[in-house]
């Protein structure tokens, strides 16, 4: 039996040995899905709540003692689940048109000055603006945006406009930011990596931030786990 995939901010549904690299839906990385597991047998391997068990936890709908009888290909998308990382709604404007999508790859470089980075896809409609505009926004999730990674992950901007009954601000340099958020950051590009597959990395410099309220950041294992 193929393997199915589920991409955990659209639902769209994968078949294949591995979860495609683009979600065809919304336009996520392949590390945004999950693998389908049957109902019959999560609940067997399931341990019961309150109560202590020698079973091992399960990982993707894997056993701990059987990870080592994957294929070295797929310990390392495994291993790469493991690694704790944000959600984030990327924005940017050029032209009188804005744009914002759902992002999982938002790390800070340095601290004097303040730079960041962010992996966009190049066939994304964030992508294009950001290279247009020299400029993107940064909207921090927190543990109580799981709508604002939906809305952002579903379709193009090219044919919906993403911000209708999302209540957004203007930044400093001109992007729509969400305002129901942990925080935002607003940078100027000054530097970019194309050499990176089906992405490029933008280095921005941050040039205004926004601390707007004391909810916990929303992190990618959060999500998966109470969505």
């Amino acid at each position: 039996m193929e393997k199915q995939w589920r991409c955990t901010v659209c639902g769209y549904i994968h078949t294949g040995e591995n979860p495609p690299e683009v979600c065809p839906v919304c336009g996520v990385d392949a590390a945004l899905f999950e693998q389908v597991i049957n109902s019959s047998a999560q609940t067997q391997n399931q341990p019961h709540r309150g109560v202590k068990t020698a079973e091992k936890p399960q990982i993707m709908g894997l056993n701990i003692s059987n990870l080592n009888d994957l294929s070295p290909e797929e310990q390392i998308k495994q291993a790469l689940y493991r690694i704790s990382y944000g959600l984030y709604v990327i924005t940017a404007q050029f032209n009188g048109k804005d744009n914002g999508q759902c992002a999982n790859t938002c790390f800070q470089i340095t601290s004097d000055p303040a730079q960041i980075a962010i992996g966009i896809n190049k066939r994304n409609y964030t992508h294009e603006l950001i290279s247009q505009s020299g400029h993107f926004g940064v909207s921090i999730l927190d543990q109580l945006g799981h709508e604002f990674a939906r809305k952002f992950g579903y379709r193009s901007g090219r044919e919906v406009n993403k911000f209708e009954g999302v209540y957004t601000h203007r930044g400093q340099t001109g992007v729509l930011l969400l305002d129901d958020v942990n925080s935002t950051l607003e940078a100027k590009v000054v530097g970019q990596l194309d050499a990176a597959g089906t992405h490029t990395l933008f280095l921005g410099e941050v040039v205004h931030a926004e601390l707007l309220n004391e909810v916990e950041p929303m992190t990618y294992a959060y999500f998966r786990a109470t969505k």
